[in-house]
């Protein structure tokens, strides 16, 4: 067993929020013109932070900070938005859903995160964080009119947790791997929403 591993650390999608992005991808089946790998229902997720290659031993000190990051953040709800690009419609290489809601939240655990990684050794992120659930990425930058895309039918649920994945490589596509379940708010007192006092 190799003792590194490729991970990242993402919010998964509930039965209906995979509904809402299988039905996103095949509106844009119809409409992209291109070679597309769309990726598979079960590896979608909204990633908070991508680690990249980690020790296998520091796997637990990262579960360890990052839970006592979370212990403090109140769930929250998420709703997925229209469709985008990046870089751009004009020159599209990623195919994704935005957020509606909570983008302001995801952001701020990715933010946390972030902190919490290095931890494990991985580097600070450079980008400000856009919070995206790719549905696909096309080999060759094509123009992709989204902007004339029907919506899908939006839903909304309660992030209570974030997972850690372990990304393994494969033949015919990775496959994520659950490592870790981290809730959100275990430090809080659920009568008043606030961090509860050690005992």
């Amino acid at each position: 067993m190799s003792d590194r591993v490729r991970a990242f650390l993402a919010v998964s999608l509930p039965a209906e929020a995979r509904a809402c992005a299988a039905e996103a991808v095949e509106t844009l089946r119809a409409a992209v013109v291109g070679d597309v790998r769309w990726v598979p229902p079960e590896n979608q997720h909204l990633t908070l932070k991508f680690l990249g290659e980690i020790a296998e031993d520091r796997i637990d000190a990262l579960v360890a900070r990052a839970g006592a990051k979370l212990a403090a953040v109140t769930p929250f709800e998420v709703a997925l938005a229209g469709f985008g690009a990046f870089p751009s419609a004009r020159e599209a290489r990623v195919l994704w859903l935005g957020v509606a809601r909570g983008s302001a939240a995801l952001a701020k655990l990715a933010r946390k995160l972030d902190t919490a990684a290095r931890v494990a050794g991985a580097e600070r992120d450079r980008r400000p964080f856009s919070a995206h659930l790719t549905l696909g990425r096309l080999r060759e930058p094509a123009r992709v009119e989204i902007e004339k895309l029907a919506p899908p039918t939006s839903v909304t649920w309660t992030v209570a947790e974030v997972v850690l994945y372990e990304s393994r490589l494969a033949p015919d596509g990775a496959r994520h791997v659950p490592l870790a379940h981290l809730a959100l708010g275990a430090g809080l007192d659920p009568s008043t929403n606030e961090l509860a006092p050690e005992s």
